[in-house]
């Protein structure tokens, strides 16, 4: 039995048989490939995060043995403040941004309230208090700000 080309449909059978292995031998060797790609980008990354933690530790180190030989007051304000700006800067250039709340309206998806005080000088479910910074990575809460919301009082 042959085809129009001459070719028998078992030629034709056997061929795709073959073309359909070597696709699928393929496609796995892509798969390996890409979580080869994916585990060295992840390694990467963590990389970089931990050269960042052990410049920061050095810091803390550094400001920490400052304190204990050093009794110089302004010497070690000076050197936690540069080591706060390292530590931000770290943060922003890998994408952390800290949030404003002050003034803002409660947003239950993005705070964290811990209280409540009755005020009419702002508009009702306004953040009048931060208790401790929220921040935010590629637009996700990485970490909600504890607030305090004003409320109008009931009278």
């Amino acid at each position: 039995m042959s085809s129009e080309g001459g070719v028998s449909l078992e030629d034709e059978l056997k061929r795709l048989r073959e073309e359909n292995l070597y696709l699928r031998a393929e496609i796995e060797n892509l798969k390996k490939l890409m979580a080869k790609e994916v585990e060295t980008a992840s390694r990467a990354v963590a990389e970089k995060l931990l050269l960042n933690m052990v410049l920061i530790y050095e810091e803390v180190e550094r400001v920490f043995t400052s304190l204990l030989h050093n009794s110089d007051q302004k010497q070690v304000t000076e050197g936690i403040g540069i080591l706060l700006r390292e530590i931000r800067k770290i943060l922003a250039e890998q994408g952390v941004n800290q949030l404003e709340t002050i003034g803002k309206k409660f947003d239950p998806f993005i705070h964290e309230a811990v209280g409540f005080v009755e005020r009419d000088d702002v508009e009702d479910e306004t953040i009048v208090a931060e208790i401790s910074k929220g921040y935010e990575y590629v637009g996700k809460i990485l970490k909600p700000p504890r607030v305090i919301v004003a409320r109008r009082s009931q009278t």
